[in-house]
């Protein structure tokens, strides 16, 4: 059965959405003692473990939308 080209276009925009926001903030923050990840990071207003957080619920998002449409 092949995937029909629809299927394959949205595929193809939600792997584009994950890009690697999550693995670029774990990378930037790794040398952080626990106390600095519970500061505001910068301008963002969030903390250093909010940031992560927000990355890590969109991946999650976005990896239930692929599994969703892989199983159609």
């Amino acid at each position: 059965m092949t995937t029909s080209p629809h299927k394959e276009l949205a595929l193809k925009a939600l792997y584009q959405m994950l890009g690697d926001d999550t693995a670029r903030a774990r990378n930037a923050f790794r040398n952080c003692t626990p106390d600095q990840m519970k500061e505001k990071y910068g301008q963002s207003g969030k903390t250093r473990e909010q940031i992560i957080a927000q990355y890590e619920a969109h991946d999650a998002k976005v990896n239930a939308a692929i599994e969703w449409l892989n199983e159609k």
